[in-house]
Formats: C-alpha cells, sequence, structure tokens
C-alpha cells in the first residue's frame, strides 16, 4: 500500500507553508526618453518543497528488473507556488515555474501534471511506466485536483512541464481563452531518481511571467523577472534502508 507521506504530496487542501518571496520587475522605457528602468510588476510566493522516499513496490515491477535498481532510491518531490497581485490594469497571460538540482546524479523521471489543457483535463496523457505510476498516486492521493475536475474547464490555463535534463525542469503555464493566471496556489510534483548514498536534495527554485498591460493605449506583454537571487531549499531524506 503507497504511504500516506506519498499521497499527502498530493492534497491539494493543504496549508502551503512560504518559503520565500520575490518580486518581478519589467523594464520600464519611459515615453521619447529613451531612458529605461524597472517596474515592478507583481511577484511569485515559493512555497516549501516536500518530499518522500518511495517504496520498490510504489514503482512499476518492470522498474525492479533493472541492474543498478539496487544502488538507487526514489524521491516524489512536491513545488508549489502562487503568483502575488498585480497593478491595476495588468495581467498575468503566462508564468514559468523552474527548478535546478545541485545534485548532478538526479534525474527526473516523471512530473506531473503531465498536460492539462482546457478542452483535454481528463486525458490520461502517460506514456511511460513511472510516468504512469505518478497518475496512479495523484488519483488515491487528491481529493480535488485540476487533472480530474470537469466543472471549471473553461478557466483552466494549459500546463506544460519541462524538462531540459541538465539546466533543470519545472512547468509552463500559459493563460487560455482570454482569462489570465489568477494569484491562487499551484502545487506540482516530480519523481526524482537518485544514487542511493544520497541523504539530501538540494536546489534552487526560480519563477518568471509575461504580463499584458496598456501603455499609451497600446497593449503591451513583458516579461517580468525577480531582481534577487534563486530560492535555495533542502529536503533531508535519510539514510536509505
Amino acid at each position: 500500500m503507497t504511504s500516506a507521506a506519498v499521497l499527502a504530496l498530493f492534497d491539494d487542501d493543504a496549508t502551503p507553508e512560504v518559503l520565500a518571496r520575490r518580486e518581478l520587475y519589467i523594464e520600464d522605457t519611459a515615453r521619447g526618453s529613451g531612458i529605461s528602468g524597472r517596474e515592478r510588476s507583481g511577484g511569485i510566493i515559493v512555497h516549501k518543497p516536500a518530499a518522500a522516499v518511495l517504496l520498490p513496490s510504489d514503482l512499476p515491477a518492470l522498474s525492479w528488473r533493472r541492474p543498478d535498481f539496487a544502488t538507487l532510491r526514489h524521491v516524489l518531490v512536491r513545488f508549489g507556488f502562487m503568483l502575488d497581485r498585480l497593478p491595476t490594469g495588468h495581467s498575468y497571460e503566462s508564468s514559468t515555474l523552474s527548478i535546478r538540482l545541485d545534485q548532478e546524479e538526479a534525474v527526473v523521471l516523471a512530473q506531473h501534471p503531465s498536460l492539462v489543457t482546457t478542452e483535454s483535463a481528463t486525458v490520461d496523457t502517460t506514456t511511460t511506466e513511472m510516468s504512469a505510476a505518478l497518475e496512479r498516486f495523484a488519483k488515491l492521493g487528491a481529493q480535488r485536483t485540476r487533472v480530474v475536475q470537469t466543472t471549471r474547464r473553461t478557466i483552466l490555463p494549459l500546463i506544460t512541464p519541462e524538462n531540459r535534463g541538465a539546466d533543470g525542469f519545472g512547468w509552463h503555464y500559459q493563460a487560455q481563452d482570454g482569462t489570465p493566471l489568477l494569484p491562487q496556489p499551484e502545487t506540482v510534483q516530480a519523481l526524482i531518481e537518485l544514487p542511493r548514498e544520497v541523504t539530501e536534495l538540494s536546489g534552487a527554485i526560480s519563477g518568471e511571467t509575461l504580463v499584458s498591460f496598456h501603455r499609451y493605449g497600446v497593449l503591451t506583454k513583458s516579461r517580468a523577472i525577480p531582481l534577487a537571487p534563486t530560492v535555495r531549499f533542502q529536503l533531508p531524506l535519510g539514510p536509505a534502508h
């Protein structure tokens, strides 16, 4: 049976703990002056990640047949964030959450959500054994997730996972049907493979957005980025048994 600690990572009703806040800024050029500066435009609130070490029984049986399986451990990690409020007349068009791990040997095997769209929010898009296992955890552990909701699909953003290997991974949120992204808690999960001797998972979290607003009567879209450093995190995993 899958442990309660694993299933708890899919509980969208859990109150997130704030790890850090980052203000976001867009480039601001005064009309006719050619002088550019920075204008604050919203922000991102990063929630504290949580991790649960998986047991072999949590993983697909096919993975046990790997010759190096006994030298590995697998960790499920939940990340979360929330967009901060924008000035009047501004809207979030998209946002990106990016994570880069310190452990070079770490491999992201699967991400959840794997894909969410306004028209196919209930379609199973898993293509591998590991991603299928991750989707199974989600169905067991989540009481109310946007993957299974069908009553609000017209206001859901498009969510796309991104995996750039050694350069990190994350998720991209894109506004749909003219409905901007709203400041509300978002949670995602990643299934990560590590060498068995690794007892801590650490890394950096960052975020950026695309903001739309009217300037001098023209609809403008600008990238909003943080000026402060990335947000660091450390998750103790304990010794492997």
